[in-house]
């Protein structure tokens, strides 16, 4: 009797699997290798997109494919994407279920908390912004974060309010901040 309920676990499993892979529109699958099966990466270079707000993955990906937002990697995914692609794609990786990364310093967490507070007023008490526009920072990889601020504050990315936002900040408080966010659940 056990084995029968072990083989219907294992066929729910697999069939969950399959069900979430048949959901996924034709052009996510481009974006597997990078961004995980769901939209939850294994490489904390990279972000999660799993419940990300789809306005802010829709604006990401059009910088993206526009040339507004240089990624040399992301280029030849995006190239060929339409409005309609984009858009079904942004919904349906911001109606997949997040993942907490909490892959940052542990030593750190507590001094990225007391940072916070030049974050919260955009990005939310808990790293979840209301602004559909603005990324959710909770649960994301640590890494990627630290990355994303070091952009920033060099140019690389242009936002008039982050810039201001982390203008008086370095690395080390960045990697403080990254520390903070990727531990807290989306």
């Amino acid at each position: 009797m056990m084995n029968k309920w072990i083989f219907v676990g294992i066929l729910a499993v697999f069939g969950a699997s399959a069900a979430v892979a048949d959901a996924m529109p034709s052009k996510a699958q481009a974006c597997v290798a990078c961004h995980g099966q769901t939209g939850v990466s294994t490489n904390p270079q990279w972000p999660d997109l799993a419940g990300q707000h789809a306005r802010y993955l829709a604006i990401q990906l059009t910088a993206f494919r526009d040339g507004s937002r240089s990624n040399p990697a992301m280029a030849p995914f995006v190239a060929a994407l339409t409005d309609a692609d984009i858009t079904e794609l942004a919904a349906w990786y911001s109606a997949q279920q997040p993942a907490t990364a909490a892959n940052g310093d542990a030593a750190l967490v507590a001094s990225g908390e007391n940072l916070s507070g030049y974050c919260k007023a955009c990005h939310g008490m808990s790293g979840v912004p209301v602004a559909q526009d603005w990324p959710i920072l909770a649960g994301q990889h640590a890494q990627y974060l630290q990355k994303q601020l070091a952009a920033y504050k060099s140019g690389e990315r242009i936002n008039p309010l982050m810039q201001a936002a982390i203008a008086h900040l370095g690395d080390a408080q960045f990697e403080a901040l990254a520390a903070y966010y990727s531990q807290l659940a989306p």
